[in-house]
């Protein structure tokens, strides 16, 4: 990151071609580099806080380059909370690439990934974790994945945590007084207040730790692969998922000799499909590559749809993989489907397990069904509601906080020292600075932003 001091300039739209672009420049000296690249039209020059002004942008040479309109942001008013300057041209990418070279000539820095929001975050317009949040607003690829990051984003962690914090340093206040001050009966806490609160505290971490698995998965998204013996209809299976024909299916066994991977939107959650290989005994390199991948993605899987035909009984090593799958430690990954239940006879086949459900590639029946299961196996039953905690990092810090209070409330309970509680205490706030920021080391916040876009 550069200096607070420096201005810094970049692309604030993507790569590509569009009809707006975006050059953003922040820093003390950003209306004096943006003026030097803009001429005004008959509105006259932009007033720093005003409305945008339409204009002719100038490129390193001096000459007209494009025309659109130019805004400035007064400190305190702008994302990054500094003064800041955006261009907004035709989406040209040589356009826009000129326009930040330009800049660059004119005396500001390139700026580097999230540097933008790494200034907000310094400037005090927003905390780390809402930061955190601005770079999952930027990546999310559904709708339900948007709406949970702009939450985030407005503070939806921070507020949860804000009482916590804030009651957590009122008994640390409190502690220290009475350790201090002990012979003044008025500095301790009222019999029992102590155990109460920091049962308080435990539930409103351990709700929030709860939610953490939906939220992850919503947050990151969740791997399905499909497997199954040769032509029990995986590929069909997964176009039918998809909503259209991306493997090619035939009759042939064998057809499918690698993984193929495409992501769906299901009610929210990105879910990424793995069609894999049919599992088999083979003496061919390239076909037994496969399987090997095909096992390898079983293996990586937050789910395995394991698919059967109900046209036939199931084949040994089928029976095998229904055991595999659902092997010790992999309670709630295996979901069965049974293929081909459109055929004449195949409802009266007895499914496998309960966990199965029939269905047809070919017809669509069941579909619905399977999809309503994927999603239950998931986030659970009932509707996905947005969750508080999404990020890895954040539950790790909760876990480390719960851990502090629960070693308080036993050297509470235990009559032990205030100090050893008051030790507690302050490593509980510790970890729960560590998430919005207060307290976070400066090669966190490399490591965080260096995950930014460039622009942002």
């Amino acid at each position: 990151m550069h200096d607070l001091d420096a201005t810094i300039v970049a692309g604030a739209s993507p790569p590509g071609r569009g009809g707006v672009g975006c050059v953003r420049i922040s820093g003390p000296a950003a209306f004096s580099v943006a003026g030097a690249l803009f001429t005004p039209g008959r509105g006259g020059p932009p007033v720093p806080g005003g409305p945008p002004r339409f204009g002719r942008f100038l490129g390193r040479d001096g000459r007209a380059l494009d025309h659109g309109f130019l805004v400035l942001f007064v400190p305190g008013a702008s994302y990054t909370g500094e003064a800041t300057a955006e261009l907004w041209p035709h989406g040209s990418p040589a356009v826009l690439a000129e326009l930040v070279q330009a800049a660059v000539a004119s005396g500001a820095l390139p700026a580097g990934p999230g540097e933008f929001t790494y200034r907000a975050l310094r400037r005090g317009r927003l905390d780390l974790a809402r930061a955190e949040a601005v770079r999952d607003l930027v990546a999310a690829r559904t709708l339900f994945q948007a709406r949970v990051a702009f939450a985030q984003a407005e503070g939806a962690l921070s507020r949860r945590l804000r009482p916590l914090r804030e009651s957590l340093a009122d008994l640390v206040a409190r502690g220290e007084a009475a350790v201090e001050f002990v012979e003044e009966s008025e500095t301790h806490l009222p019999p029992g207040r102590l155990e109460r609160e920091l049962a308080e505290a435990r539930e409103t971490v351990g709700g929030l730790l709860a939610g953490f698995r939906t939220g992850r998965i919503a947050r990151e998204g969740a791997a399905l692969a499909i497997a199954g013996a040769p032509n029990v209809g995986k590929s069909s299976l997964f176009n039918r998922l998809l909503e259209r024909d991306r493997a090619i299916v035939a009759p042939t066994p064998g057809t499918t000799r690698d993984t193929l991977e495409e992501c769906v939107d299901l009610d929210g959650i990105p879910l990424r499909l793995v069609d894999t290989a049919g599992v088999r005994e083979l003496t061919d390199a390239v076909e037994a590559e496969g399987v090997r991948r095909a096992r390898e993605a079983v293996e990586q899987a937050d789910l395995v749809l394991l698919v059967l035909d109900a046209s036939r009984d199931p084949e040994p090593e089928e029976l095998a993989a229904l055991d595999r799958i659902s092997g010790k430690g992999r309670s709630g990954r295996r979901l069965v489907a049974l293929n081909k239940s459109d055929l004449p006879g195949a409802l009266d086949v007895p499914i496998p397990c309960p966990e199965t459900v029939r269905v047809s590639a070919l017809t669509g029946l069941g579909l619905d069904e399977l999809r309503a299961l994927l999603l239950e196996r998931l986030v659970g039953e009932g509707p996905v509601e947005e969750p508080v905690l999404t990020d890895a990092r954040h539950a790790h810090a909760l876990e480390a906080a719960l851990e502090a209070l629960e070693r308080a409330a036993r050297t509470e309970t235990a009559g032990l020292s205030e100090e050893l509680v008051l030790e507690d205490l302050h490593d509980a706030l510790r970890h729960l600075a560590e998430i919005t920021g207060e307290l976070a080391p400066a090669d966190l916040y490399e490591r965080i932003f260096s995950t930014f876009c460039i622009g942002k």
